[in-house]
């Protein structure tokens, strides 16, 4: 979703025509923009600058008429005309560079912004649009403190409260929550501000109320791209399935060359264990977008689930190859070699993962059935003590345990750990949690809960 701002309207309204001269021609124009009559200013001043002398106010007035005409490239050729004409009218500087950052031109926009603010332009639209500007062009704390030295003229302006809330989301959340709640103060339903809430509500683990700001978004635009792939993204993470497949399918109809919309619509999939389609999005996915680690990652762990060990190893292979941090990749990698006899192949691979993250839980169970299978039974319990110790609710490190601790002539704890795993597993069955870990292409973490060491 692209902001224009409260400020672009000084590009297609009377205000924009401060500099403009008192002749006749003029007045008349500018009296019919006044009333919206566009067509008819437009085709007064084109009349007059058939006749020369053409001057800047003229070509001023044009191109504000193209540009409510929506008439781009017409209203930009009538602006630079203009300013060949007087290249110091802070006027011209200030629609031209107003028109830019309407088509999101941020870097053009900032050229002529920051230049008519140097010629002396005291208009707080065009100060605020260069701020966002130089926030979209690489100076974030050049627009923040921008932003900060309007607050007394924009205070009441709830388009300023969400652009430096996003501004603030990097580096301070808690400011940047104060600012979104001061535009939704303002205007209840402004989807952007909600959307920026709830990141920050995120960011700070209260997916809950992260959850009610993207409710509310949804109410106010049901078909809001960003915000049902933001809601989608969300829910996949809480594991709330069937409201992520309605989104995330809903978003995709909208906009079905959107990659994000496609990539969460494969992950989805698999909530509901469907492998091929899943297998197959994936494959769109890094046809359109080659070279996305995760997506290697996904489509080997998809291979495994459908009986391709061979498919599955090259996509992990090829996952690690692009991102040697994905430690989940090589667990998979360790597991397939495990359940194909290679225990030293298994071995290495499960240790370089535990190097990398020392309380990766299914690494460490895994671990323990190698060392089992290897007859090294007191650093197979060892492994299992460490799995559980990682996670306390992983049913299989207790169930594997129960296991070992029978051969190690421990009866009544075997049966502990026996119906303890038993019941965990149980549970997990029910809820119906993937055990697929992914990052999607905005960062976002999808699909379990994050565990310390974790990305």
């Amino acid at each position: 979703m692209r902001f224009t701002g409260f400020a672009v309207a000084v590009l297609l309204g009377f205000p924009a025509l401060a500099g403009a001269t008192v002749q006749p021609v003029a007045e008349r124009a500018a009296a019919l923009i006044e009333t919206h009559d566009y067509q008819g200013a437009a085709t007064l001043v084109r009349t007059a600058l058939r006749r020369p002398p053409g001057t800047a106010e003229l070509w001023n007035l044009l191109g504000v008429c193209e540009s409510e005409l929506n008439h781009w490239a017409a209203a930009r050729a009538a602006f630079e005309n203009g300013l060949k004409l007087d290249v110091s009218s802070i006027t011209l500087n200030e629609n031209i560079g107003l028109l830019y950052f309407r088509q999101n031109e941020y870097l053009t926009a900032k050229k002529y912004l920051e230049k008519s603010v140097l010629l002396g332009s005291d208009n707080p639209g065009t100060a605020f649009s260069l701020a966002t500007s130089q926030i979209r062009t690489g100076e974030p704390q050049r627009g923040l403190a921008l932003l900060k030295q309007l607050e007394e003229k924009l205070a009441g302006q709830p388009a300023y409260w969400t652009e430096r809330g996003w501004a603030e989301v990097s580096n301070d959340p808690g400011d940047a929550a104060r600012s979104f709640d001061r535009a939704i103060a303002l205007q209840p339903d402004d989807v952007r501000a909600l959307n920026g809430a709830s990141s920050v509500a995120e960011a700070g683990h209260d997916d809950e109320k992260a959850l009610s700001f993207l409710i509310q978004a949804k109410k106010a635009a049901p078909d809001d791209l960003r915000t049902l792939l933001h809601f989608g993204s969300l829910c996949l993470r809480r594991d709330l399935t069937v409201d992520a497949l309605e989104a995330i399918e809903r978003a995709y109809k909208l906009a079905p060359s959107n990659n994000l919309a496609l990539f969460l619509l494969a992950r989805v999939q698999i909530s509901f264990q469907q492998w091929q389609k899943s297998h197959d999005l994936f494959m769109e996915y890094d046809h359109r977008v080659p070279g996305y680690a995760p997506t290697h990652y996904a489509l080997g762990w998809l291979d495994t689930k459908l009986n391709r060990p061979s498919e599955a190893r090259k996509h992990l292979e090829r996952s690690l190859a692009l991102d040697p941090a994905l430690v989940d990749a090589r667990y998979e990698l360790g597991q397939l070699d495990l359940d194909e006899g290679r225990l030293d192949d298994a071995e290495t691979k499960l240790r370089a993962v535990l190097q990398q993250q020392p309380r990766h839980a299914k690494a460490l169970v895994t671990l323990g059935d190698v060392l089992l299978r290897k007859g090294d039974l007191t650093e197979a319990k060892s492994s299992y003590e460490g799995a559980i110790e990682a996670d306390a609710n992983s049913g299989p490190a207790h169930y594997k345990l129960s296991t070992l601790l029978i051969r190690l002539e421990q009866p009544e704890l075997a049966e502990q750990e026996r119906t303890l795993g038993a019941r965990l597993n149980a549970e997990a069955t029910r809820e119906a949690k993937t055990v697929l870990v992914l990052s999607d292409p905005e960062g976002r973490l999808m699909s379990g809960v994050q565990t310390k060491g974790e990305r």
